[in-house]
């Protein structure tokens, strides 16, 4: 089980760094001792493909007891979680600032993680941000979300339904990779389009959105849809 969830982890990885942007970053390890960027570096190694960040800006890492942060553009950024908490709740503010997003790989393979209750400020799930937290089974997405980045979920085995919000206008390829033990995705958006999520990969999935929305086509054409 390991090994196809970590070829399917390598898969996303390569699809990520080749579709949606090309951030390199130290992160955890996924397992057998290979972590997603070496996965990704041997990937675009072989491949030669990746182009180089258009701009690069000065980062402030603000190291606290449970998160590292950084503000940008007004918003907390949690760009890694220290903790080995079951259950953690992400504060909806720090040091006064809102909590906008949870970025690149924060939560990766945190093996000890069951659930995570979003406050209603975060606006982005960042690339890779709980690939392979296989024990996460309970996660809000809270309703104003605009977007999921690539691979946001892959692997995460024990995540067996989730609601897409109304507001989510985007969610890039690979978000739910190797997620196998999903049964129901909900889509409340009548316009969000499918753009190679992972799901062909999910057998047992069925997904439930409004009649007549974007989902229910692309849902219908996958034999997943069911009307709710």
């Amino acid at each position: 089980m390991k090994k196809i969830i970590f070829a399917s982890l390598m898969l996303a990885a390569s699809a990520c760094f080749s579709g949606c942007g090309s951030k390199v970053e130290k992160v955890g390890e996924v397992s057998g001792n290979v972590s997603v960027t070496e996965a990704v570096t041997e990937a675009v190694t072989e491949a030669d493909s990746y182009a180089p960040l258009a701009t690069v800006r000065e980062r402030n890492i603000v190291s606290a007891e449970e998160f590292d942060y950084e503000v940008v553009d007004g918003g907390v950024v949690i760009t890694s979680y220290k903790g080995k908490d079951s259950y953690v709740e992400i504060p909806a503010e720090i040091d006064g600032t809102p909590v906008t997003e949870v970025g690149f790989y924060a939560f990766e393979a945190k093996s000890d993680l069951i659930s995570v209750t979003l406050p209603e400020s975060v606006t982005v799930i960042g690339e890779g941000a709980f690939a392979d937290c296989q024990g996460l089974a309970d996660i809000n997405l809270p309703s104003g979300l605009k977007e999921i980045e690539c691979g946001a979920f892959a692997g995460c085995i024990s995540l067996t339904e989730l609601t897409v919000p109304a507001e989510v206008t985007r969610i890039q390829q690979q978000a739910f990779t190797a997620c196998t033990g999903m049964r129901t995705l909900t889509i409340l958006s009548q316009d969000l389009k499918y753009e190679g999520w992972g799901l062909e990969e999910l057998p047992d999935l069925t997904v439930f959105a409004p009649e007549g929305s974007a989902a229910s086509e692309w849902a219908g054409a996958m034999g997943k849809y069911a009307v709710y």
